[in-house]
């Protein structure tokens, strides 16, 4: 009997010393596929008739949040970056509005510009962390052109140029600035002394010492409703 007891105890001990370690690595491999990644996305709908949109990954959607116009995300981590990658209407969650054909990576940031109009919609896939950090005393901006009608566009920074002729989806390199406050002003390349109104864009923004920014334009040029001419700062890093 107590050989037997014996037997029984050793048994169920060499499976807790096979199991233990296997469960708990199972459950580690749950959370690192969230964690792991360490991939962060920021989500901006500009398009002014789109109406709100849902993210998809590998076909299933990402948290419960929809993304309107023109309000930006934030950044938030994936659980995934597996393919393919959807925008798909928030309204007919089945109507895929277009897939996302570049691949993310691990420990990267990424912002995801949607604009065009329901007709022609596309969008803009920037990675926001591939730049060298300011020199000291200094801050980084760039801008994107994300407003519609195709027109091209100049960006003054306290009545001096800062960035010419940057096309509609262009995305410019950026470009290192003092910190500072700064009034920026957008004009269309063809007439560059007429400054096109941005009321979401404060007429003091402050670029901070060793800050990566991103300025970019959305709405409709000309248009004098919600679907307006705008533009907005966001903070890459």
């Amino acid at each position: 009997m107590t050989n037997r007891k014996v037997s029984v105890f050793l048994f169920l001990f060499i499976s807790m010393v096979f199991i233990i370690p296997f469960a708990s690595s199972c459950g580690k491999g749950g959370n690192a596929s969230a964690v792991g990644y360490n991939t962060q996305l920021e989500i901006l709908n500009l398009s002014p008739d789109l109406q709100p949109v849902n993210l998809y990954i590998d076909f299933l959607q990402q948290g419960t949040t929809s993304y309107f116009y023109p309000t930006s995300s934030g950044y938030f981590y994936l659980n995934s970056i597996d393919t393919p990658i959807q925008i798909r209407s928030a309204n007919f969650t089945t109507k895929n509005l277009f897939n996302i054909d570049s691949v993310l990576l691990a420990n990267h940031k990424y912002s995801l510009f949607i604009t065009g109009l329901q007709a022609d919609t596309t969008y803009i896939l920037t990675r926001d962390d591939f730049t060298a950090t300011p020199e000291q005393g200094f801050g980084k901006v760039r801008f994107i052109n994300a407003s519609w009608p195709a027109t091209n566009l100049n960006v003054l920074a306290n009545n001096t140029i800062a960035f010419s002729n940057i096309a509609y989806t262009a995305v410019s390199p950026y470009v290192q600035i003092p910190a500072g406050n700064y009034n920026f002003q957008i004009t269309t390349t063809i007439a560059p002394n007429v400054v096109l109104s941005t009321p979401t864009l404060s007429t003091s923004t402050t670029i901070q010492d060793g800050r990566l920014y991103t300025l970019y334009s959305y709405g409709i040029i000309n248009r004098t409703d919600t679907s307006a001419f705008g533009a907005a700062l966001i903070t890459n890093r």
